[in-house]
């Protein structure tokens, strides 16, 4: 993690002294027309232990306020957020679903046309407790007035930590629920659980079809992981994604996790029917309430040099 000084010269040439959040600039490169509406980097070093400030985001916030943010320290003198979410916490949302949360977002911007990538570093702590529920540790969501959809990208764990669900809804119709015909035409997911000590995909779907077992790809079939390293409480994982939100087969949602490939969706991302406000990159947990009434344990989760820019070669170069 590079925490003192991270410098690096690029084709087109510039230097990056990276201490707290600091705008990154767009190299000569890129399309400016497709250009990320977002580019920076936030390694929350100049942030006060016991403390947060988050004037740089929005909270989603509908009831804990800035409860749930702490800056915290490492003995190597790493700072570092964690996000806690506990029983009842910005409980959402009426009769339909109810969930509690915690999450920081950027400022939502347009992003049709657009090319994004986005990546963070992630830990559990060492004692941290999965519940047998959904828990979703990051997003990408493209919004609409009265939104019921889920979002085009989530990383969601189950089953006490034992799955991973990468995926989301490329499209449908904004305001109505999630329903199996909707999904069907829309969703795209791999699906990977705990086996031999990694996560090995079990199930995927692409766009206008069922989930499929992963038995049914080819074995020269690349577009589609096998399998990915355990994710291991106490030690710092990297997640990177490249989002292009298009109307036409150009978009394409791609998720890396410690460099390995968990997600490559290429074609329609935006297929919505709806009042488009914007889109969002959330980061923090995001889990369903307890069923039976009961409570969940309080959950952290570790975060660390938050970074958006406009190509994947830039993000390589601040998560590498």
């Amino acid at each position: 993690m590079k925490k003192v000084l991270l410098s690096f010269f690029l084709i087109y040439s510039f230097s990056i002294t990276a201490y707290g959040w600091e705008k990154v600039p767009i190299p000569d490169y890129v399309n400016k027309k497709t250009k990320s509406p977002w580019n920076f980097y936030d390694d929350f070093e100049d942030q006060k232990v016991g403390k947060v400030n988050l004037k740089r985001y929005q909270i989603n916030d509908k009831g804990a306020g800035r409860k749930p943010f702490k800056i915290k320290q490492e003995t190597n003198g790493n700072k570092f957020l964690e996000i806690s979410v506990e029983h009842g916490w910005n409980k959402c949302c009426g009769k339909w679903v109810k969930t509690e949360r915690a999450e920081i977002e950027v400022r939502p911007k347009r992003t049709l046309n657009k090319e994004i990538w986005y990546g963070f570093r992630l830990r559990f702590p060492e004692n941290f407790v999965f519940v047998d529920d959904r828990l979703l540790v990051s997003q990408f969501k493209n919004q609409f007035k009265d939104m019921k959809k889920s979002p085009l990208l989530h990383i969601n764990f189950y089953e006490n930590g034992n799955i991973i669900d990468i995926g989301g809804d490329t499209g449908g119709k904004a305001t109505t629920k999630y329903n199996k015909p909707e999904a069907i035409i829309h969703r795209v997911a791999n699906k990977f659980k705990i086996k031999n000590g990694k996560y090995e995909l079990y199930k995927y779907k692409v766009r206008d079809q069922r989930y499929q077992p992963s038995s049914m790809l080819s074995s020269t079939n690349s577009k589609h992981p096998r399998s990915l390293q355990y994710i291991i409480p106490g030690e710092w994982n990297v997640f990177k994604i490249g989002i292009k939100n298009s109307k036409s087969e150009e978009g394409f949602v791609k998720v890396f996790i410690n460099e390995e490939k968990a997600l490559d969706y290429s074609g329609i991302t935006f297929d919505w029917k709806g009042n488009y406000t914007g889109s969002y990159i959330r980061l923090g947990p995001y889990r369903d309430s307890h069923p039976d009434n009961g409570r969940y344990p309080k959950q952290s989760i570790h975060y660390d040099d938050f970074t958006v820019v406009s190509d994947k070669k830039t993000l390589d170069k601040y998560l590498n």
